[in-house]
């Protein structure tokens, strides 16, 4: 099987497809649906659980507020004393105060005051009939056994559509009974209370100690209930989706049960499971038609761009693709013919930059040794010797040993201030050609001592300065001024003497290497100092002239904006390390 899929490309495309898109659908959605299922379940089980602790907590709330009724009607002795006076004028106090301590109350139950003898005295019942209670038996006979303050008791069926009774004892002096207070609920009272709490629409039912049915708003069983507990199901406190949520209402020995209907049903689960399967389905087969397609699209352009670059490795850096494809592939085509492109081309940028380092190199080296330097010095040596037989000789031997060492030397960089003692090797040697005919001076700012630079780019700008700058001045002036300016090495080379042409510098400037025939010194340390750091590196020439704001002794003896000298600026990193 799985050399079978190898085998091909279309049916690799189609396991990939299946691998990537069935399975993680397959899995979320199954994980999805049970996700859900549960998601949705506990959010439902903690929604109804809130509910039923609400209900709760507003029930008790209410059954607290009666308690306190019935501790307010005993703390009031004209109440409990006078309950049983016959003077219309007391009975009336005597209710006027009654019905103050109910009158917060009264939506929610009727409220009833009765004689040790059960006889009803007082009602807040809008009829005027009254009804008498046995003190034998019923909530009048519970309230009497009991030590509570309120007692909670089922109505019977024929009470009145009376559900609920509360009741407490009205204790006299030596406390003594001297009547009792009954507080009678019917089903709009529970239904008033299930509104102000918000929760009018559940279905909710309150069950007595015997799990008979006290007030029930929706289809909630009792028979169901004993069931259940007949059979040894715990109910109390645990919530089943489809089922109920019954819970002790407090310590009133009362029972509230919510219905708890299920929101994920079976056949809700089976609809789910077959969206997913056509969904499924559906996915197997748009994999078959794009796993065909696609491997049809990919193939031809893959083995193109495979055989060009086949033929690029060999070495042929001509080969381009042809495609008219506006997507990846297309775009991978013409990514492809622009890195050939930009490869031939830095092939051939590099050939050429490394013949035309090569020449300016050879054409250093020509005019470091050229004949005619080297015969003046050997002459001027030789005269010297014979006239004036001085040390000078010496002095100029050692100088050009020094520089032809230099010259002929594997070293392509060399430390500033070796660059520096063969400027003067060669200043030296001028100087006693020229009989002093000019002053050489070096400002070098401290620390750049130790800076490497390419051996020998100094040395023809001073030559220049020599040969050309002052070759038609009895004196002049050669200064030498080095700096760092932002990590840039800036070397400035200034001479006093006549000043380069015009053209000459623009040619340098503009690197118009084809004007420069005949002056090579400065073109070939400005190619060697470009090639080596960069296009932002280099020479810059430029003529100085004269100012007038600044005569000499007082007096101006220059006119204003005559040319008086040259200056050489090269420009180069500044770097450390081993030469």
């Amino acid at each position: 099987m799985k050399k079978w899929i190898k085998r091909s490309f279309h049916r690799q495309l189609l396991v990939c497809f299946g691998v990537v898109a069935l399975l993680p659908l397959l899995l979320f959605g199954v994980s999805l649906i049970q996700t859900m299922e549960t998601k949705i379940n506990s959010d439902y089980e903690k929604k109804v659980t809130e509910q039923a602790e609400q209900i709760d907590a507003g029930i008790l709330e209410l059954f607290q507020e009666f308690e306190a009724v019935v501790e307010n009607i005993n703390a009031n002795t004209r109440i409990v004393e006078q309950i049983g006076e016959d003077d219309n004028w007391s009975k009336s106090k005597i209710y006027l105060q009654f019905y103050r301590e109910v009158t917060d109350y009264r939506e929610y139950a009727q409220f009833d005051l009765y004689d040790k003898n059960g006889k009803c005295i007082y009602t807040t019942a809008q009829r005027s009939a009254k009804r008498d209670l046995p003190v034998y038996w019923g909530i009048l006979k519970a309230v009497e056994d009991s030590k509570e303050t309120l007692v909670l008791r089922r109505a019977d069926t024929n009470d009145s559509n009376i559900l609920l009774y509360a009741a407490g004892k009205l204790m006299g002096k030596d406390s003594i009974p001297e009547g009792y207070i009954v507080i009678s609920m019917r089903a709009e009272n529970f239904e008033k209370v299930l509104h102000d709490k918000g929760n009018s629409k559940a279905e909710v039912a309150i069950m007595d100690p015997f799990w008979r049915t006290i007030y029930d708003n929706g289809d909630l069983q009792e028979e169901q209930i004993r069931e259940e507990l007949m059979v040894g199901h715990k109910l109390l406190g645990v919530y089943r989706a489809g089922e109920l949520l019954i819970q002790p209402l407090g310590e009133s020995g009362l029972y509230t049960a919510l219905s708890c209907p299920s929101v994920f049903s079976t056949e809700v689960l089976n609809s789910m499971y077959s969206v997913l399967i056509v969904m499924l389905t559906i996915s197997v087969i748009l994999c078959v038609l794009v796993a065909s397609r696609l491997g049809r699209n990919m193939t031809r352009p893959i083995e193109r761009m495979n055989t060009a670059m086949r033929t690029l490795q060999e070495g042929d850096l001509t080969v381009r693709i042809v495609s008219d494809r506006e997507d990846e592939l297309g775009q991978m085509s013409r990514n492809f013919n622009i890195m050939a492109n930009e490869l031939e081309q830095s092939v051939q940028d590099k050939v050429e930059k490394q013949k035309e380092l090569n020449a300016s190199h050879i054409a250093m080296m020509q005019a470091q040794l050229n004949p005619h330097f080297l015969y003046n010095t050997l002459d001027t040596m030789k005269w010297v010797a014979k006239a004036n037989h001085i040390p000078e000789i010496a002095i100029m031997a050692a100088g050009l040993a020094k520089i032809l060492r230099t010259s002929i030397s594997k070293r392509q960089f060399i430390y500033l201030k070796e660059e520096l003692e063969l400027v003067n090797c060669y200043v030296d040697i001028q100087k006693i050609r020229f009989n002093d005919k000019f002053s050489y001076t070096v400002d070098l700012q401290e620390g750049l001592e130790e800076c490497v630079i390419p051996k020998l780019i100094i040395q023809p700008i001073v030559e220049n300065s020599v040969l050309h700058g002052l070759k038609e001045s009895e004196e002049g002036n050669i200064h030498v001024r080095i700096t760092e300016q932002e990590a840039v090495l800036c070397i400035e080379v200034t001479d006093d003497g006549c000043g380069a042409p015009e053209e000459r510098m623009d040619a340098i400037n503009h690197r118009r290497q084809e004007q420069l025939v005949g002056h090579i010194g400065v073109s070939n340390v400005d190619t060697i100092i470009r090639l080596t750091y960069g296009e932002e590196y280099g020479i810059h020439m430029e003529s100085l002239t004269s100012n007038a704001e600044n005569p000499t002794d007082g007096q101006r003896t220059e006119e204003e904006g005559e040319v008086h000298g040259t200056k050489v600026t090269l420009r180069l990193p500044v770097r450390y390390g081993e030469a």
